[in-house]
């Protein structure tokens, strides 16, 4: 495995076309302060910039995944807006990357942490995972979760996370559809990559050109959707990718992808 950036309190380590970002401020349940922030831009426009990597787990050492914002700093007035600025610049750069983004949930994933679960592909819980949105305890707005929540769980239910601020469990959440794999905690980071590797085996260009397009879903009207779809559809079909699946149905063999 290789170490792409070792930072303060995070790291990204790649092996082959599958990289990991590890939280590593476990002494903190992974909070996020304003070093976080900036290492978070600093690893995702790493990975934008890598053309090997196919698939990113979104990880967390120590007993949560993460606790969001740190409340020591909000407390301390070392919060300012430039925070959330930064913050929503970093998960827009993993919500748009051609790359698959995983969420590994365990323990805590809360405020901030969702926000991050939220702009990811595919999000993977445990069961008694804490999840939730506690922002209105303190005075504020769980950031964009304002805005993606309801897409994925429709406006009530987030409605009910986002006003409210209280949690739910892993189960739960697989339930109204919030995550999309339940796993145990033993062994966590080991699931983690067997799900990641089902995705690795299935990520042609035509997957990542696919992840585009659906990101536009809810949000172009029906002649701007069908423009960006044809010219995806363009670069994925006259690919190398799409030739490989040509020799390999012919073959009869399972295909390697770029």
């Amino acid at each position: 495995m290789e170490i792409m950036l070792d930072h303060e309190f995070m790291r990204l380590e790649k092996k082959g076309k599958l990289a990991w970002l590890t939280f590593s401020r476990e002494n903190q349940l992974n909070a996020m302060n304003t070093a976080c922030i900036n290492q978070l831009n600093r690893v995702a426009m790493a990975l934008r910039e890598d053309s090997d990597v196919r698939v990113v787990i979104i990880r967390g050492e120590g007993r949560a995944f993460s606790t969001g914002i740190d409340l020591k700093e909000l407390a301390a007035d070392r919060i300012e807006m430039d925070y959330h600025r930064r913050w929503e610049q970093a998960l827009r750069r993993f919500e748009t990357m051609e790359m698959l983004v995983m969420v590994g949930m365990h323990g805590y994933c809360l405020g901030g942490a969702l926000q991050l679960a939220l702009a990811a592909d595919i999000r993977i819980s445990t069961p008694d995972c804490q999840i939730g949105l506690p922002a209105i305890k303190e005075s504020l707005i769980p950031g964009l979760a304002t805005m993606r929540l309801p897409r994925y769980i429709g406006w009530g239910r987030a409605k009910k996370m986002i006003l409210g601020g209280q949690n739910i469990d892993g189960r739960e959440a697989l339930r109204i559809g919030l995550v999309d794999y339940i796993v145990p905690q033993e062994n966590f980071f080991t699931h983690l990559d067997k799900i990641a590797g089902d995705y690795l085996a299935a990520c042609s260009l035509g997957t990542r050109m696919s992840k585009l397009v659906t990101n536009r879903a809810f949000d172009t009207d029906y002649e701007t959707f069908l423009e960006y779809y044809f010219e995806l559809q363009q670069r994925a079909q006259f690919s190398p990718d799409a030739e490989e699946a040509k020799h390999a149905y012919l073959e009869k063999r399972t295909p390697k992808w770029q």
